[in-house]
Order: C-alpha cells, then sequence, then structure tokens
C-alpha cells in the first residue's frame, strides 16, 4: 500500500511539474542610467520575444509578463534610434534592472562597444581646435524651430555666421565674419560641394538623416582645407550603420526618403538618400486657395539631390568606400507682353516679354582607399571627380545670351595620420588635379560692371553686350599641407602650412599657420586660453583667368586671420566662450573695367579670323581689391546630454565691422566727361575708390535658442534672432524715364543712386531698421515596434514682426516719397482682406 501511494504522489508531481516549468512569469523591471543616477521616466519599452510595448513610470519601473524564464531582448523605443537591451528573467516576483547607458555590459550597440572582428575604425574622433571652431550636434538642431527639419540652417545661430540673404527662407549661402559667401569652402566627408541650400533657400543639399555632425570654423582652420578667405563647413555623415532603417519626410514644398542597412555580415554599411522639391506647386497652389493671383509665367524653383556612400572593411588594415552627391536646381520665367497693360495690376509689367531661365548644380564621386597598418598610423587615398556647372538662357532687352559654365576637375588626394604618442601627432598630404574648366554658348558684359543702375532697355549706348564664347581652360593643380600638434600636458601647439600651385597661371600660394591653447583647472571643468593666426588663398574654381575673356595674370586671393580668446566650462553641462577676431584682406579678385594689355587675342571668334590680335585688350579682372574685417563674440552655452530629456540651448553676441574698397578710380560726380586717353590714365594713378562698410556687414547679431523634449511623445523648441540690418545705398532719383519697354511700351524708370561723400550719403550709407523675429516647433512623437511617426508643427515670426531687407525699386514709376519703398522679407503670408498670419510649415516624418 506504501507503495502504491508513493507511485500516485510521484505521477501526480510529473503531471503538474510541467505546468509549473511553462507558466507565465510575472517581474518588475526597471530601467536606469548610471550617468544619470535616476531611473528612465515615461520611456517605452517594446518586449521583443512578446511583442507587448510597455511604459515605464516617473522611476523608470514598469510590470511585464513573459511565458517563461530565459533571457530576453528590451528594445528601447527612442526619437531618433531604438536600443535593445538583453535582461534574464529568472521567476516570478523578480526585479530585472537595465542600464541604458552606452557602454555598459547590457547595452547593445552602444558607442563604446568593440568594432566587430574585421572592421577598421578610421573615424576616430582627432583632436581638434578651439580657436574659432564651433561643433553642432545633430540632436540639437534636426527639430530647431525656423530652420524646417534642416540641420544647416541652425548655422545661422552660432557666432560669425549669418544667412547671406533674407534671414532664414531664401538665404542659399552664408556670410561667415564677413567674407564674400562665395569664398566659403562646403565638404561632406571632406569632399567638395558646390553650394549647401537649394534655390528656394529652405532645403540643404545633403538629407538631415544622413548627417552625424557638422564642424564650422569660422576664423583659422586647418592647412588640410583649402581655397576658402571665408569659412569651412565641414559635414560628416553617419559612420556607423547597425541595423537597417528607413526615413521618409514629407512636407509642404518638399519630400525626401533615405536608407541605411549594413552589409556583408556588418563588415559594411550603406546609405543612400533622394529629395525632390516642389515649392512652385505649393506656392501656385496656397496662391489659388487664398484667392490670390500668382505672376503669369513665372515658375519657383524646383530642385532634385541625392547622396550614396558606401563602406566596406576587408580586415582591420584596409577599407574602401565610395561617395556620390548630386544636386540640380532650376527656376524659369516666360513673362507674357501685354501691351497697354496696368502696371498696378501686374508685378511683372516692367519685364513684360522677358524670358529667364537659370540652373545650377554639382556632382561630386569617390573612391577611397584607408589602409592603417598599425594603430598609430593611417593613410587614406582618394579618387575624386567633381563637376560644378551653372547655366542660364535670358532675353530682357538688351540681355540677350545663354551660357553652361563648369568648373570641373578631376584628381587624387592622399591625407595621412600620425599619432606616435601623446606627445606629438601629424597630418599630411598631398593632392593632384586635372582642371577641365569651360564656358560655352555666349557671355554677357556689362560695359562698366561697377555701375550700380545699368538700364536694360538703353538702345542708344547698351549698357550691356553679348559675345559668343567657347572658353576652355585646361591645367595642374598641386598642393601638399602638414599640421603638427604638440602636447606638453595642458599646452597644445598646432604649427601647419599649406602651398598650393597653378601651372596654368603660373602662380603659387605658401599659407603659414598656427594655434596654441592652454588649460588651467580648478574653475568648474577647467579655463582654456586660446590664440593663433595664418595666411590662407584662394583661387576661384572658373574662368575669369582664361586668356580669351579673363585675365591669365591673377593671383590667389588672400586673407590674413588671427585672433583669440577664452572659454570656461562649468558643471552641468553649461559652457562660456569669448573669441576676438580681425581678418585683413588682399587681392581681391574684382570686376575692373579699365584695366587692359597693350596687345592681346581677340575674344570675338568671329572677328577674330580678320583680326586676331587687338590692342589695349580689355582683361575685365584684377586683383585690386582689399578690405577687412574685426570683431568679438560671447557664447553662453548649455549643452545637451545623449539620453537625457533636460533642456538645452545657448545665446550667443556678435559684434563686428566689415569695410571693402575696390581700388579702382571712380569719376567724380559732377565732373566734365573725361577722354578715352584721360580715363586710361587716370585709372592707372588715380584709384580714388572710397573704403566703404561691405554689402554683407551687419554689426550686431544676437541669437537665443531654447529645446526640451519633456516626454516620450512630445519636444518644444523656440529661437529668437536679431540682427542689425544690412547697409544699402540710397536712392536719390531717376533718368527721367529716357527708355521703355518695347514688349508693353512700359515707361521703364532706373534708379539713379547716391555717390556725394560729402553729403554723407555714397555706397552703403545708410541702414533700415533691424531684423528680429521669433520661431517655435511642436513635434508629437507616436512610436511603434517598427519605429515611430513625427508630426511637427513650425511657425515662423510669432509676433508677425515686418521685417525689411532692402529698398524696393518701382521701374514702372519715377521716383517719388514713396518709391523706393522697403522691401518685406521672408516671414508673413498675407491674406486677402489684410489680414497677415506667420509663415508656417506642417510635415509628417516616418522612420520604420
Amino acid at each position: 500500500m506504501k507503495l502504491k501511494k508513493v507511485l500516485i504522489k510521484i505521477a501526480f508531481l510529473a503531471a503538474i511539474a510541467p505546468l509549473d516549468v511553462f507558466a507565465e512569469v510575472t517581474f518588475k523591471a526597471r530601467l536606469f542610467s548610471r550617468q544619470k543616477n535616476q531611473g528612465e521616466a515615461k520611456t517605452q519599452v517594446l518586449l521583443f520575444e512578446t511583442k507587448k510595448i510597455y511604459r515605464t513610470d516617473a522611476e523608470g519601473y514598469f510590470d511585464a509578463v513573459v511565458p517563461s524564464p530565459g533571457i530576453y531582448t528590451f528594445r528601447i523605443l527612442k526619437v531618433e534610434d531604438m536600443q535593445d537591451i538583453k535582461g534574464n528573467v529568472e521567476a516570478s516576483g523578480q526585479t530585472v534592472t537595465l542600464y541604458t547607458d552606452a557602454g555598459s555590459d547590457a547595452s547593445v550597440g552602444s558607442p563604446k562597444a568593440k568594432a566587430p572582428k574585421g572592421t577598421i575604425t578610421v573615424a576616430a574622433e582627432r583632436d581638434k581646435p578651439i580657436l574659432s571652431r564651433t561643433t553642432i550636434k545633430y540632436e540639437e538642431i534636426k527639430r530647431m524651430p525656423g530652420t524646417f527639419g534642416e540641420p544647416l540652417r541652425a548655422l545661422e545661430t552660432i557666432p560669425g555666421v549669418v544667412p547671406s540673404a533674407a534671414f532664414g527662407g531664401g538665404a542659399n549661402n552664408y556670410v561667415i565674419r564677413g567674407s564674400d559667401p562665395n569664398s566659403n569652402l562646403y565638404l561632406v566627408d571632406d569632399l567638395p560641394i558646390l553650394y549647401p541650400f537649394h534655390f528656394d533657400g529652405l532645403s540643404a543639399v545633403v538629407n538631415a538623416n544622413l548627417i552625424k555632425s557638422i564642424d564650422v570654423y569660422t576664423g583659422v582652420f586647418p592647412a588640410n582645407f583649402n581655397n576658402a578667405l571665408g569659412g569651412v563647413i565641414h559635414i560628416d555623415t553617419v559612420d556607423k550603420v547597425d541595423k537597417s532603417q528607413k526615413n521618409l519626410i514629407i512636407s509642404a514644398w518638399s519630400s525626401s526618403i533615405s536608407y541605411m542597412s549594413p552589409t556583408f555580415g556588418g563588415k559594411g554599411y550603406l546609405i543612400a538618400s533622394a529629395r525632390v522639391g516642389y515649392l512652385d506647386r505649393f506656392v501656385q497652389g496656397l496662391t489659388s486657395a487664398l484667392g490670390a493671383d500668382f505672376p503669369e509665367g513665372l515658375r519657383l524653383p524646383r530642385f532634385v539631390d541625392s547622396q550614396v556612400k558606401f563602406v566596406h572593411n576587408f580586415n582591420e588594415h584596409h577599407q574602401v568606400s565610395f561617395h556620390s552627391f548630386y544636386s540640380k536646381d532650376d527656376f524659369a520665367a516666360n513673362l507674357p507682353a501685354k501691351y497697354q497693360n496696368d502696371p498696378a495690376n501686374d508685378s511683372t509689367a516692367a519685364f513684360a516679354g522677358a524670358s529667364i531661365s537659370s540652373g545650377q548644380g554639382f556632382r561630386t564621386q569617390a573612391l577611397r582607399y584607408t589602409w592603417k597598418p598599425i594603430d598609430t598610423f593611417s593613410n587614406r587615398v582618394t579618387l575624386i571627380s567633381y563637376d560644378p556647372f551653372t547655366d542660364f538662357n535670358v532675353s530682357f532687352g538688351s540681355i540677350q545670351g545663354k551660357n553652361r559654365a563648369s568648373g570641373a576637375y578631376n584628381g587624387i588626394r592622399q591625407d595621412a595620420f600620425w599619432d606616435p604618442n601623446k606627445y606629438f601627432s601629424a597630418e599630411f598630404g598631398t593632392e593632384y588635379r586635372l582642371l577641365n574648366y569651360y564656358s560655352t554658348g555666349s557671355s554677357i558684359i556689362q560695359s562698366d560692371p561697377n555701375n550700380l543702375s545699368p538700364n536694360p532697355y538703353d538702345t542708344q549706348s547698351p549698357d550691356f553686350t553679348t559675345i559668343p564664347t567657347n572658353i576652355t581652360a585646361k591645367g595642374s593643380y598641386y598642393n601638399g599641407y602638414l599640421t603638427t600638434k604638440i602636447r606638453l600636458g595642458n599646452l597644445h601647439i598646432e604649427p601647419g602650412a599649406r602651398y598650393d600651385y597653378i601651372p596654368y597661371v603660373n602662380n603659387s600660394a605658401l599659407g603659414p599657420r598656427a594655434q596654441a591653447s592652454y588649460k588651467f583647472e580648478g574653475i568648474g571643468k577647467g579655463t582654456t586660453i586660446f590664440g593663433g593666426g595664418g595666411n590662407f588663398f584662394r583661387f576661384p574654381l572658373d574662368t575669369r583667368f582664361n586668356k580669351d575673356s579673363g585675365n591669365p595674370h591673377l593671383d590667389f586671393e588672400k586673407v590674413f586671420k588671427y585672433g583669440g580668446g577664452i572659454e570656461q566650462l562649468l558643471e552641468g553641462d553649461y559652457q562660456i566662450k569669448g573669441e576676438i577676431f580681425k581678418q585683413e584682406y588682399s587681392s581681391l579678385i574684382v570686376d575692373d573695367p579699365y584695366i587692359t594689355e597693350p596687345i592681346g587675342t581677340n575674344p570675338d571668334p568671329y572677328s577674330r579670323i580678320a583680326q586676331p590680335f587687338i590692342a589695349n585688350k580689355k582683361l575685365n579682372y584684377s586683383n585690386s581689391g582689399t578690405g577687412w574685417s574685426r570683431g568679438y563674440e560671447l557664447v553662453l552655452r548649455k549643452n545637451s546630454r545623449p539620453g537625457t530629456r533636460n533642456w538645452f540651448g545657448w545665446i550667443t553676441y556678435t559684434w563686428s565691422q566689415t569695410f571693402r574698397n575696390n581700388n579702382i578710380f571712380t569719376p567724380d560726380a559732377g565732373a566734365a566727361p573725361l577722354s578715352a586717353q584721360e580715363t586710361q590714365i587716370a585709372a592707372e594713378f588715380y584709384k580714388n575708390s572710397k573704403e566703404t562698410l561691405y554689402d554683407y556687414d551687419r554689426t550686431h547679431v544676437i541669437n537665443m535658442v531654447f529645446g526640451w523634449r519633456w516626454s516620450q511623445e512630445w519636444q518644444f523648441g523656440a529661437r529668437w534672432s536679431y540682427l542689425t540690418s544690412r547697409p544699402f545705398t540710397p536712392i536719390v532719383g531717376d533718368d527721367g524715364g529716357r527708355f521703355s519697354n518695347p514688349a508693353n511700351g512700359q515707361t521703364y524708370w532706373v534708379p539713379q543712386y547716391a555717390n556725394n561723400p560729402a553729403l554723407g550719403e555714397y555706397i552703403n550709407s545708410r541702414r533700415l531698421k533691424p531684423y528680429h523675429r521669433l520661431d517655435i516647433r511642436f513635434d508629437r512623437f507616436f512610436n511603434y515596434e517598427w519605429g515611430y511617426v513625427n508630426t511637427f508643427l513650425e511657425i515662423v515670426n510669432v509676433y508677425l514682426r515686418e521685417n525689411v531687407g532692402g529698398e524696393d525699386f518701382d521701374n514702372t514709376k519715377p521716383y517719388s516719397k514713396t518709391n523706393p519703398s522697403p522691401s518685406p522679407t521672408f516671414g508673413t503670408i498675407p491674406l486677402p482682406g489684410g489680414v497677415i498670419i506667420p509663415f508656417f510649415n506642417v510635415g509628417i516624418e516616418v522612420k520604420f
């Protein structure tokens, strides 16, 4: 009997044992940050194996259920990414702690994790100079108000950088510390691009989701960068892809898609993106919906762009990568000729019958090989094919012509990095380019390029002439650079030099430069003083130095930059930085109507057959320009910390002055006209032009930025900006309406500009009221196991400030008290009935 009872108990236990083993396990888990020493509150967590989503409480806890004990994957759903953390669930009632800090043992995909075997690490963060450099974090700028989701647009808020045109929308380039915006250098992965923004001024040429970080050098920059008088904007794209991602963004005027995926078992990755712009359709649709009229025959800008990057690591020593960047913009206007039309009801009456089309673009392709034989040395070889282009086709009064020009080249570049010990490192490289510049079609030449008011309808002595052109400029270009870094405790010294040589014009430039900094411990996280200076050069990527239509004797443009400052890092991620600077420009290339050579090749290919050479041939350009800029910059910043929801922001202030002088003879107002010979002598010996404020001068610039992600679902941002208006030359009269538009008989009034220093009215002698505006943005996130959906509303110019950019002269009316009038800038939308609303942008972003 006892044996029978024992067998019954064993059978009973055997029956219920599986029920106990496979019963559901209920447990508590907590997301915890060791760095912040607190739980991650209000965060969504996907338990990958069960596909259930949980939400943490204020302390980071949540209750969960799994079918059985085991190791499970907890996916932390973040806005920009998803983090997978492995957790071991052993029994019901257990508390599982999941550490979210990068580099913790439980964290998967952290930056401090070792790279997979066979991966070469070539993108390690090298020491970067502190002087005149600002690094922008992607998470701080992607959703900044007033940027329309473009990280590059956020560069407007750092000291020393302002847009070239209307602040925000409409600006497609940057003025950096008063330099010509066309003298900046824009790089993506150390490869050139022609321009940073499309024609619309709203969209950047690089997809936001591909950007890792942006370095902006506003003053002294390292020797590996070249051909820039202004600043250097260097964009690093994503350099690590752990899992496939897809991203779709649809906004009012453009749509984009991007894709990222690891390849060959994690040995490499592929990233690609494409975008199309349709501002023309958006504006025309909005105008129609508001019951307003859109100018007939006008098509606003369109664009397309794409970026591709493929990286493959053969092993720890060898890597190859392929890069391709493409962009193309165009706009057109074919304005109908309407005889006896009412200019009050036709904003294009003065230009009726004109036909204009314009475009620009670039194609950059590169194949790169990196060899890293040892940890302390790597060498990179890059094959580059770069093809920037511009084109136009115009028929407007005496302005007749079409042209396509390119500053293309093919080249090979070598860059080496040697870091033998903690005291010394060096970067050095060389480059060879085969230049293939060309300009085909016809050239439109203004008789006097310094005339501020040329008349396109002047039939007696036309201000414009058109000559056929078929210009090519082929040749070689060489450069080499060396930068050494010496580290003696807290003292860092960085001397360097660069040499550039162009045989085509037999011109060379040697630019030494140096920087130094010293960090004092004891106050907060440290106090650093820094300073430096050097010579920097630029040669234009166009045909101005061509022997047929330009000046083959042009020199490199030059600027001597120097400055220094102090930076204080405080607890709580606060930073205070101040910097003073000065930049002295010389040999600037300017339009010169007087410079000639005794005998030269006839630029007209038709008359050249009968007369191959002409006397006193115009060279059109000279190196007569000089100038300078000076100022100081202050920054108070609260940096963001990855993985936190604390607020961040900064306040910047820049005071500066910028002056230019073309050093070209200017006839005195009211003086008797000179003969051709007298003019030539005066131009040679009497360079009487005055030093004046530069077109892009802004005396005071203030930016205030605030961002706060207070929950997993909501984010808010605000930005306030203030700028002194740009100087302008006052209009003091008109030409009497001597000519008219033959297409419609409309009298064309040409403004006359002030040029009398004795009366205090001359070039750039006036300013209008300052520019300021407030922008805000709200983001709402919907998180799912496959990714997230982000909807956003962006409001520009919240308090409806009526900002102006300069004077606007209506050529259909004579000069009067109301003509010219202040020209409004981007930021508001006028509705029928006189109602004005802020400019806004709504959109949706989907990330898979």
